[in-house]
């Protein structure tokens, strides 16, 4: 069951469409109408010794000046013909040649050297964790968000990226090396250039372009671990007038962790058509699949669950398999897969319409889809249900010695897992248009001259995300004894009965739309002294999100994230937000060579994930704003260039956590399921002093239950379901003083992790509640909001590229990034405080806290006051400091040894916090938050390559290993993969 498109919004992307191919028709038909030229003539029969020379737009990206590791001197992505070094905003460049010296296979390896990008997180403030986390292996995976399938997830200065941009682009899939010619990393927001999102910077990849010279590489390669790959790159003319270009990679491998295996393809052919002189069209394909075996957990975590991914489990450590390595043990098995395939497809016109003005239109259409087969498990207190051969005993692991209300010495134990088989489909509509006119005045001025480019454009996005799960219903677990180290199977339990049958769990859709129109001004003034950037951002994103979850439970009923008996579809208010962009660039030497800039940039990332807020909308746009000074220099002939910033960047009006995540949270949705008109009722089964004698706050309380009851205040009734029940009417004076007392000694006996439930549903109970944020039964939200909150990165970081010799290449990057989060939970105010024992004011440690309301509110009766854990903390994994360094040699020509490079580089990651984590804060032996933080890891790589000839054409072979010294060593939860190394052997074609 699919929702259609909306039929007044899907309009929008027709119109713009329609109104694109109208300009470039026109377009088209301008330059038809100009005279033949000599050098139009000269298309017509190129000299195959020479590249055809493009009369077209001077703002192309172009990386043919790349020269070594150096592109300081090259027009940026940025779609404004100005040199990187002149720009007032940090751009690093990663040249093709240093991401073939550093033997990265992908885009993502390519970032290793880029200090400030973290590829690996295990903290990330504020995403989906515990049963919504996205990646293999769930709550048993340390990995944080960065570990998702489509691999283009990564923090830069703390933020998380959700996309790589292609081109400028949207692209939500990894890609391999093979078809990189330069990959750009623009640190901070700044949608005006660079499109929505990323606030902590983004990173623009691109592709090698056809050439009308013949010629191409091939490269063969073998590795650790079974490596295999082998890749071609071949490029030449069609005709006079076109030119293609074809990039491929096959790749497999094996890893050192049990049963984890890849391998992928990857083809990528590009077609660039000349009809005229001012005329480019660019046909941009590139097609890929990739199948891995064994993505599921290695360990378990050794932490008592209530149930499969239970967010308890992240409180404790990982469980030590008998006789078995924990590095390289993978319990989950070879049955867990994830098979992904994706595509790009890009045309794209470049139009000269007059002198100084150009024409920019491109069409984008990627597509990255997956089908996954995972296993999620905990350990559980074995119940009556249990087989005897699924039980075992374990000694639970805590994070500190000591820890709060953590099991200790050996308990019997069982595991309990679950199968699931999800499937997700992305893709992603983007149409870009712009026009750039140059305006040069007072030329012959030396000091009044004025070198102006304007810049408008529109931009518009349609991107799809569709999700499925099949599997194991949430009532049900298949078991397995603790002390079984075999890997668990597909299909069948240890004892060879069948697993439990799959059932569908959950289906959404969510459908995010952005228009975007944009104007930037350049400006060069002061005989080019100073450059000026300034510019707007006007969007306007709206959601559609529909989700279908048919059943939780085997039986079709609910669970604690709550069930759909029908689909539900809901639109989101537009989100109209306008961005900013300033920057100043004032050069302190005549050629240039050294300057400071200044820059403010915003910044806006539609809802992709429908998430709503406590007033059950759909939340609007995510802001972000950098204020930025920096110095860069390119000195002594280029011998010395890089850049220095100092940042701030402030992230607000953002989503936080899983939707439903903080159940225990109010709503003031437009439907309320408390009546505050009738009296107050609770059912208070487990607050009976006469049958709950184990229950010290309420033996505490009989005196005044006793009194309620005799008042009458405290009743037995049958509710329609037929159930007798004891209920108190806490509007009286004797039921709200029985609940006061019992609050009050659940606090004096420290009986915060359980003492009762009061928070039952039935026609007899109108409590407030009802009105949560839970999914079982759901509140008037159906448990899928999540509060806003707002963090700030700040710090310094700097990109440094050395030459002291033409055979010496020395790349040193440096970043000092410190996170805070500003509000870590905003709630609402919710409109009837009399209910003085709602769930948000429970004194509970596994819902908001084990306090007192005065505690956690600065006003009790004003929600909105809620002082949440962790505001002014940093909650998230992001290292304070970041380091690396990449060092190349060439031998001379003239000496014996020509043809030999050596490169050696190191990469340093200062400590990161583990805990405290946005959704659990376990406690130490005297009732302290634990703050837990990785060690610092220092990784050192080598490369060697030679260069010559095989029959008059080019080749090399280049060996490279990485982490020379061998570390295995656990940084936090994750330990450092061990020695690797590639050979690769290359030839010109």
């Amino acid at each position: 069951m699919h929702p259609q498109l909306n039929p007044i919004r899907d309009a929008g992307f027709k119109s713009c469409l329609a109104a694109l191919l109208l300009v470039s028709s026109q377009s088209l038909a301008l330059a038809q109408t100009q005279p033949a030229t000599d050098n139009t003539a000269a298309l017509a029969a190129p000299k195959a010794e020479e590249e055809q020379t493009y009369q077209l737009s001077p703002f192309t990206v172009t990386t043919d000046k790349d020269k070594g590791y150096k592109a300081t001197n090259t027009t940026s992505g940025t779609r404004l013909n100005t040199a990187i070094k002149d720009l007032p905003m940090p751009i690093e460049v990663i040249t093709e040649q240093f991401i073939r010296d550093t033997g990265s296979k992908d885009l993502r390896e390519s970032l290793r050297y880029s200090a400030g990008i973290q590829l690996q997180s295990q903290n990330d403030w504020g995403t989906t964790q515990g049963w919504a986390a996205t990646t293999p292996g769930r709550i048993n995976n340390p990995e944080g968000s960065t570990g998702t399938a489509d691999q283009t997830h990564v923090k830069i200065r703390g933020f998380l990226t959700e996309a790589s941009l292609r081109d400028g682009f949207r692209r939500q899939n990894s890609t391999d090396s093979v078809n990189l010619s330069r990959v750009e990393v623009i640190r901070g927001p700044s949608s005006l250039l660079y499109g929505v999102g990323n606030f902590g910077g983004v990173v623009n990849y691109l592709v090698k372009q056809p050439s009308n010279k013949a010629g191409g590489e091939i490269g063969f390669g073998i590795g650790s671990y079974n490596q295999k790959r082998a890749t071609l790159d071949y490029t030449g003319p069609i005709s006079s007038t076109v030119n293609y270009r074809l990039t491929a990679a096959y790749q497999s491998k094996d890893d050192y962790t049990d049963y984890a295996k890849e391998n992928h393809f990857f083809v990528a052919p590009i077609v660039t058509w000349q009809p005229f002189k001012d005329t480019k069209v660019t046909f941009d394909t590139e097609f890929g699949e990739q199948n891995r075996r064994g993505i599921g957990f290695q360990n378990l975590r050794a932490v008592p669950s209530g149930f499969v991914n239970d967010s308890a489990a992240y409180n404790g450590g990982f469980l030590t398999p008998g006789g078995r390595d924990p590095k390289e043990f993978r319990w989950s098995g070879p049955d867990t897969f994830n098979d992904s395939k994706a595509y790009n497809i890009l045309v794209k016109l470049e139009q000269k319409l007059a002198e100084n003005l150009y024409f920019n239109l491109g069409y984008n259409n990627s597509s990255f889809s997956y089908d996954q087969l995972d296993v999620s498990a905990s350990l559980q207190n074995p119940g009556t249900s249990v087989p005897a051969w699924a039980r075992g005993t374990v000694t639970y692991i805590p994070l500190v010695t000591g820890q709060s209300g953590f099991p200790t010495g050996a308990r019997a134990a069982t595991i309990g897992y679950q199968w699931n088989l999800s499937n997700e489909h992305d893709n992603h509509e983007q149409i870009r248009a712009d026009l750039t006119y140059k305006l040069d005045l007072f030329q012959d001025s030396k000091w009044l001259k004025l070198g102006n480019t304007f810049l408008v454009g529109l931009n518009y996005t349609n991107e799809r995300y569709e999700s499925s799960v099949r599997g194991t219903p949430y009532d049900r677990n298949m078991y397995k004894n603790p002390s079984d180290f075999t890997p668990f199977k597909y299909g069948f339990q240890a004892d060879n009965t069948p697993d439990a049958v799959m059932t569908d769990l959950f289906h959404q859709i969510q459908k995010t739309k952005d228009s975007a129109l944009y104007a930037v001004y350049q400006g060069k003034l002061l005989d080019d002294w100073v450059t000026l950037i300034a510019g707007a951002r006007k969007d306007r994103s709206w959601n559609k999100f529909w989700h279908y979850n048919p059943q939780w439970g085997a039986d079709h009923i609910s669970h604690n994230q709550g069930y759909d008996a029908a689909p539900v579809e809901q639109y989101g208010e537009p989100s109209k937000d306008t961005t900013y962009q300033y920057g100043i660039d004032i050069r302190l030497t005549r050629s240039g060579n050294l300057s400071l800039y200044a820059m403010k940039a915003e910044s806006s990332l539609p809802n992709y994930d429908g998430a709503k807020d406590f007033n059950g909308n759909v939340i609007k746009a995510a802001l972000g704003e950098d204020k930025e000074i920096g110095l860069k220099f390119d000195l002594f002939e280029g011998r010395l260039s890089g850049t220095i910033s100092k940042f701030e960047i402030t992230r607000t009006r953002v989503g936080i956590g899983n939707p439903g995540g903080i159940w225990w949270a109010p709503t003031d949705a437009s439907v309320h399921y408390f009546n505050p008109n009738k009296n107050i009722v609770y059912q208070i089964n487990d607050l009976n002093p006469n049958t709950n004698g184990w229950n010290g706050a309420v033996v505490a309380s009989t005196a005044q239950w006793n009194a309620a009851v005799a008042a009458g205040s405290i009743y037995q009734a049958t509710n329609s379901a037929g159930n007798t029940n004891w209920y108190v009417n806490a509007s009286s004076t004797t039921g709200a003083a029985f609940m006061d007392s019992i609050f009050s000694n659940v606090l004096a006996q420290k009986q915060t992790g359980w003492w009762g439930w009061i928070y039952s549903f039935d026609n007899l109970t109108n409590e407030a509640t009802a009105d949560y944020n839970g999914g079982g039964p759901p509140g008037p939200t159906g448990g899928r909001s999540v509060p806003l909150g707002s963090d700030r990165s700040e710090g310094w970081d700097a990109q440094v590229l050395l030459s002291p010799t033409d055979n010496l290449q020395i790349a040193l990057s440096w970043a000092h990034v410190e996170k805070k989060v500003l509000n870590a939970s905003a709630w609402i105010k919710y409109p009837y405080p009399q209910d003085k024992w709602a769930i948000w004011y429970a004194p509970i440690d596994w819902a908001d806290g084990g306090s007192a309301a005065s505690a956690r509110f600065t006003d009790p009766t004003d929600t909105s006051t809620h002082k949440s854990f962790g505001d002014g903390l940093t909650l998230d994994g992001t290292p304070k400091n970041q380091g690396s360094a990449w060092v190349n040699y060439n031998f001379p020509k003239a000496s014996s040894l020509k043809g030999l490079s050596l490169g050696i580089g190191a990469v340093y990651e200062g400590p990161g916090v583990i805990y405290p984590t946005f959704f659990t804060q376990p406690k130490d032996a005297n009732g302290n938050v634990i703050f837990l933080s990785t060690k610092s890891k220092t990784m050192w790589n080598g490369m060697a390559r030679y260069e010559f000839k095989v029959r008059g054409h080019e080749a090399s072979i280049q060996l490279n290993i990485d982490n020379l010294a061998n570390n295995t060593d656990y940084y936090g939860f994750i330990a450092q993969a061990p020695r690797r190394w590639s050979l690769t052997y290359t030839q010109k074609l």
